[in-house]
């Protein structure tokens, strides 16, 4: 309203000062002006206001107003020299207005006003049109259809329009702006990343991403160029580099989508947004740190709405879920789940939470508040806050009072924590929690190195269950081969058990369109479960080193990681050389 209102005191002042101009060259008497027996003003040869002359002259400043606005814009989007067009468009119409008031003539004043405004216009939409992409340009006859569809469709009349927003052209990628205070300035962030160029190819990017199965994305950049990798079933592959210039714009966009800011490259950030791509949704974390050569971005997807699967889904032998139903069926006792990082100890811990008896026995979780996690179905959390400086020891106490049968806890931050843990295990609770490690016997070490005593928590720990996940190979590309005795034989495999391995195809005619070349599809987890006795018992109290406890824990029947790998070697499932990088790392 108080725009409107500037716009129309700026309008009459154009057509009503030119008359007032007018009627005091010509000497205008007042009283002869004016009409005592009607009240109103005498039409004359100026000294009045005519509301064609108002609504004309408002129209065209309000028209100049809007494009001046987007010369201003779209110059600035596309680098298009707006030093120089944003004067000429706005001095030449603003000595115009000025000249307006000098003559006396309205229809000498109000074309000259109009010309002042069309034709720098034309001028730049002309140029304008030279220098970007077809796609972008403006009043041609694709773009007219264009923005009449799109104005007369809330009126329910369609138009056939080629042109398409910046929206919906190329893939299918909408991206749900987060982060901001309020969702007016969600929505607002959202508009300014579409108004840029490069809004398409941040979504052309995402789109490559997801399409090659990307669970991460990196850009790297430097002064010259942005080198781009993709993550993909755990393993880093380069992509496309990216010009600066354009690497740029993409990374401004994901922080202003992200509510970060898009001038700040040296600080640490860390935001999300929203994409939805072929009917699902996913969240992609945004993390930007300025580094030596530029700045480093890791783009890490994550999916929405994925159910937790039981153990079985991942893979595990029957024997092997045999005996880790009977463990969870146990009235107390420890039960720690293991993994290295990044190598599916969340959806591992999921699992065996899930497949226990969660719906005859009372569960609680105790989770960190700060990492957002989904709650498994029938085991409230109660969170803490660690950024805060609380630990779980600042919930586990009153939780405990409540009688639960099992406290689920996804980590172990301290003695403390594993101290009182200890205790309500002698209270007849089991205890089922995870800790970072390479294998089993590791996960045992990890929890000693926070100071816990051995001789406390070893006699209360039942098994370990540990996990790993390597790349299954493509079941369209993948190639036979005979491996040879030594082979076999190294792997302890009895000759003319197994006829054939599988690998990556030594030599490609054509890229497979399932696997994209790389030869792997999917990942597959291998387990090993160390159920401990007495003598792991006694090793760990009196010599907690890893090569002891792994020979113990082998005498005890627990099948490594390599073993367990090898079932999946002689089924096909993955290659010999995939096994060999999985147990390096």
């Amino acid at each position: 309203m108080r725009r409107g209102a500037i716009c129309l005191f700026i309008a009459l002042a154009a057509v009503a000062l030119p008359e007032l101009c007018y009627a005091q060259v010509t000497d205008i008497n007042w009283s002869d002006a004016f009409d005592l027996k009607t009240g109103k003003m005498a039409r004359g040869p100026g000294f009045y206001l005519s509301w064609i002359k108002i609504v004309s002259s408002w129209l065209v400043f309000l028209g100049w107003v809007a494009t001046t606005d987007w010369v201003s814009v779209s110059a600035q989007q596309h680098r298009l020299r707006h030093a120089l067009w944003n004067p000429l468009v706005f001095f030449i119409f603003v000595g115009a207005f000025l000249a307006s008031w000098l003559i006396p003539i309205f229809w000498v004043g109000f074309p000259l006003l109009f010309l002042a405004w069309i034709v720098p216009l034309i001028c730049y939409v002309n140029y304008f049109n030279k220098q970007v992409e077809p796609h972008h340009r403006v009043m041609t006859p694709d773009h007219l259809r264009f923005v009449a569809s799109e104005r007369l469709r809330p009126l329910g009349i369609k138009i056939d329009a080629t042109r398409k927003r910046a929206d919906e052209m190329g893939p299918p990628v909408k991206f749900v702006p987060r982060g901001a205070a309020t969702d007016a300035e969600n929505n607002a962030n959202l508009y300014l990343a579409k108004q840029s160029p490069a809004y398409l190819l941040a979504r052309e990017l995402i789109a490559e991403a997801l399409g090659r199965r990307a669970e991460m994305v990196m850009l790297d950049y430097t002064q010259q160029a942005v080198a781009v990798r993709y993550e993909i079933d755990g393993v880093w592959h380069e992509g496309n580099p990216r010009d600066r210039e354009s690497g740029d714009a993409i990374l401004a966009i994901y922080k202003q989508l992200a509510a970060l800011k898009p001038a700040e490259r040296r600080a640490r950030q860390q935001g999300s947004i929203g994409i939805e791509s072929d009917k699902s949704k996913l969240t992609c974390q945004i993390t930007s740190q300025g580094t030596k050569t530029g700045e480093r971005v890791l783009l890490l997807f994550e999916p929405g709405g994925t159910p937790f699967r039981k153990i079985a889904d991942l893979g595990m032998r029957d024997k092997l879920q045999e005996q880790l139903q009977q463990l969870l069926a146990e009235t107390k006792g420890f039960i720690l789940v293991s993994a290295p990082p990044r190598a599916g100890l969340t959806t591992t811990y999921n699992a065996v939470v899930t497949s226990a008896d969660r719906y005859v026995r009372s569960f609680v979780a105790v989770e960190d508040a700060g990492k957002n996690e989904v709650a498994v179905e029938n085991v409230p959390p109660t969170t803490y806050n660690a950024a805060a400086g609380e630990t779980p020891m600042t919930v586990l106490p009153k939780l405990a009072r409540a009688y639960p049968d099992v406290i689920c806890i996804r980590d172990l931050v301290n003695a403390e924590t594993v101290d009182f843990l200890c205790e309500q295990v002698d209270s007849n609770r089991l205890i089922i929690t995870s800790i970072r490690a390479k294998e089993a016997v590791e996960a045992l070490l990890r929890v000693l190195l926070l100071k816990v005593p051995a001789d406390k928590f070893a006699p209360r720990v039942l098994a370990v269950v540990n996990e790993r996940l390597l790349r299954k190979l493509c079941e369209t590309c993948r190639e036979a081969y005979a491996p040879t005795p030594q082979v076999l034989q190294q792997l302890r495999i009895p000759a003319g058990k197994v006829e054939a391995f599988y690998r990556v195809p030594q030599q490609r005619e054509e890229v497979c369109p399932d696997c994209g070349g790389i030869g792997y599809r999917g990942r597959a987890a291998i387990f090993e479960l160390l159920v401990l006795n007495d003598d792991v018992r006694a090793a760990l109290i009196k010599t907690p080193k890893l090569d002891v406890l792994r020979q113990v824990a082998r005498k005890a029947g627990m099948r490594g990681l390599q073993e367990e790998g090898i079932l999946l070697v002689a089924r096909g499932v993955t290659s010999l050389q995939e096994l060999m990088r999985v147990l390096k790392e």
